[in-house]
């Protein structure tokens, strides 16, 4: 049982277990992680924290490669007796994925399929925003409470849609997380200049151009918008006589747009749109 080897192998290394180290030895969960994945021996896989390997294994089993990425060193044993189209990189996941030296010379997967440390898990999402890398959905073992979490926020859920899959028993990890757990996908939400959808499209652009200030990126978001989405030109007068309207205060607009309240990102376009028709 993949339990007693969780548990010899911290008898073994004397380890405390993390807070947030939750392994998954419910080999059914595993497998049923697996069969939503849909892997098979065309892909390329990226794994988030493998731990002991036991999602690895199942996903080595059926992917033509798997990339794992594991932070903690006292796993690099257990992990170097891996398949060999499994490659192990020993780091930082967040620190690596932003890192374009590493996106540059890694192959980059077609499927990311994790059981994800939870205290990484939104952050790790903002990996996967604006980078060419990796453009595709994520399958993740993650907090259930990401469900409404990402569909609610306003720069991840410019991204992405979190669908709930299947709830994953506390009984299924050890230790046993406080926290209800389930199998959810972050599906990509499609481009907005195909979709032509200007509150998605802007608030990516206020992401986007967050070492800008309030002022000047609302107004180059406008002209951009306009045209990228009704090849529609509008000039900077016009477009900062919108930004009057939007009551904004004047310090609030001179700030960095990394700096502005979150609601901005709702009530700006929001606003916007009604104003624009476009």
């Amino acid at each position: 049982m993949l339990l007693d080897k969780v548990q010899k192998f911290i008898a073994k290394n004397g380890t405390n277990i993390k807070e947030d180290q939750y392994f998954l030895i419910d080999e059914d969960a595993i497998n049923k992680l697996v069969e939503i994945a849909d892997i098979n021996d065309s892909d390329r896989v990226l794994e988030i924290g493998p731990g002991l390997g036991f999602l690895t294994k199942s996903l080595a089993s059926k992917a033509e490669s798997v990339i794992a990425i594991e932070k903690d060193e006292k796993f690099r044993e257990t992990l170097s007796v891996l398949p060999k189209n499994v490659e192990v990189i020993f780091g930082d996941a967040y620190k690596l994925l932003n890192n374009q030296s590493f996106r540059e010379k890694t192959s980059p997967p077609n499927k990311t399929v994790s059981n994800i440390p939870y205290s990484q898990a939104q952050n790790m999402l903002h990996n996967y925003t604006n980078h060419e890398w990796y453009q595709g959905d994520l399958i993740w073992v993650a907090p259930l409470s990401m469900v409404n979490k990402i569909n609610n926020e306003p720069i991840l859920g410019a991204y992405f849609h979190a669908e709930l899959v299947e709830i994953v028993s506390k009984s299924s990890f050890y230790p046993e997380p406080n926290t209800t757990s389930a199998i959810i996908i972050f599906k990509r939400i499609p481009d907005p200049k195909l979709t032509k959808d200007f509150a998605i499209y802007f608030r990516r652009w206020l992401y986007s151009h967050e070492a800008w200030k309030v002022k000047n990126a609302i107004r180059e978001g406008i002209i951009a918008a306009a045209f990228d989405l009704k090849n529609k030109k509008i000039t900077k007068n016009q477009a900062r006589e919108l930004i009057e309207r939007l009551n904004i205060p004047e310090q609030e607009l001179e700030k960095l747009t990394n700096n502005i309240s979150l609601n901005y990102y709702f009530d700006v376009p929001n606003k916007l749109r009604e104003w624009l028709i476009i």
